[in-house]
């Protein structure tokens, strides 16, 4: 075991900070494994992602700077060259950097050519995409796909994608909101991912050297396919209509009501998103117990004591708030907003929560603070690493 603390970041792709049980803003979804990590230590209760959208977020978590910094200002591009990301500077100072699951960081380069141990999704990249029977949505990885290769490596059959749920905008009928996964919950994507992600441990836990790992889910991100019992775990008829529901696009930027007529879900009223919600909801409980899963593999190297552990996600996702579904050139809380919670083996307060208003990308020099690591110059923002540490009279003047 090393001197210095391995750190492991498992992110979620838009997921709504009150799908997270731990900050009792959702009396129905729960997520016990998370709400483990915040009760050893620190929940972040003002944690905002830089932008919401999925590639310039992520780039700016990789690169701790602004998406007009690193070049990634939308879905689709590249990282400006000779822009250095947190793995470059851990692996300097002596870390095994390893990555799994979902990348969408760079258009042109995956996580093994930027030095991470690890397999590469290229693109958007969504491991069922030309190849489960049924699903319609087409964003298939442009070099290989590794979920094909799991599922036959476990001699699983190819599940079959079934009630399939989309808006009524033909444009968009290409892409589930939601539909069920017919197979055993071993051969779906989210189980896949933490499956990869214990690999990839294993594989960087070897020998004395501190470690950092990158474990990325797709969900609960639409498409959401579920399996059961996920599928059906939350009841549509009990989730309450969200109170900025009943709001217009009066006065509004016009994008939004654009956004609105796109999805077409408008036909449906509430009961679309409720639709939606209950199965999103399951998504997160799914993603959940991978990340069980995760910990008790982190416990059984010996290794759970001395890791930096953070759940996050890049960005949220309306699901109904303001009429408006998953993200878009809108900005609303409920897409900014992000669950944030940290595990540090040095917590001084385990349980607590902080109110600091904290940003995604500022982690990267959190986490090189934490590993004693020199801090390149130009990042934009700053280290909270006392507030992940829970020294409570830390702040940051925000």
């Amino acid at each position: 075991m090393s001197s210095r603390p391995n750190i492991l970041v498992l992110m979620s792709d838009q997921q709504r900070i009150d799908t997270v049980s731990a900050y009792g803003l959702n009396d129905i979804v729960g997520t016990p494994h998370i709400d483990s990590l915040a009760q050893r230590g620190v929940r972040f209760d003002n944690a905002f992602t830089v932008t919401a959208i999925c590639s310039p977020s992520r780039a700016s978590f990789y690169t701790g700077l602004y998406p007009h910094h690193h070049g990634v200002t939308g879905n689709g591009l590249s990282i400006r060259e000779g822009v250095r990301g947190i793995n470059d500077c851990l692996a300097e100072a002596g870390y095994r950097c390893g990555y799994a699951g979902k990348w969408h960081v760079d258009e042109e380069r995956g996580p093994s050519q930027l030095g991470f141990v690890g397999q590469d999704f290229m693109g958007y990249a969504f491991p069922g995409s030309g190849l489960l029977p049924g699903l319609q949505f087409g964003a298939k990885p442009r070099t290989g796909n590794p979920y094909a290769n799991y599922l036959r490596e476990r001699g699983f059959d190819l599940p079959t994608v079934s009630h399939r749920y989309v808006g009524t905008n033909p444009g968009c009928s290409a892409q589930e909101m939601y539909a069920l996964h017919e197979g055993p919950v071993e051969s779906c994507i989210e189980y896949f991912v933490a499956e990869e992600t214990i690999r990839v441990m294993r594989e960087v836990a070897e020998g004395d050297q501190p470690f950092f790992l990158w474990a990325n889910f797709w969900g609960p991100h639409t498409p959401c396919l579920v399996p059961e019992p996920y599928f059906s775990m939350y009841h549509p008829d009990d989730i309450p209509e969200h109170p900025s529901y009943c709001e217009t696009f009066a006065n509004k930027p016009r994008v939004q009501s654009i956004i609105e007529r796109m999805w077409g879900l408008g036909d449906y009223g509430w009961r679309g998103f409720q639709e939606i919600a209950a199965r999103y909801y399951g998504h997160c409980t799914l993603i959940d117990d991978q990340v069980g899963r995760i910990l008790a593999a982190l416990d059984e190297l010996g290794e759970l004591e001395n890791t930096i552990i953070i759940y996050t996600a890049d960005h949220g996702d309306c699901l109904g708030a303001h009429k408006l579904i998953e993200k878009g050139e809108f900005m609303y809380d409920e897409i900014y907003r992000i669950p944030y919670v940290v595990a540090h083996p040095d917590c001084q307060q385990p349980g607590s929560t902080d109110d600091n208003f904290v940003y995604l990308h500022e982690t990267m020099m959190s986490l090189l603070e934490a590993a004693g690591v020199e801090m390149p110059e130009g990042l934009d923002g700053e280290s909270f690493l006392p507030a992940m540490r829970g020294e409570g009279e830390w702040s940051n003047g925000r």
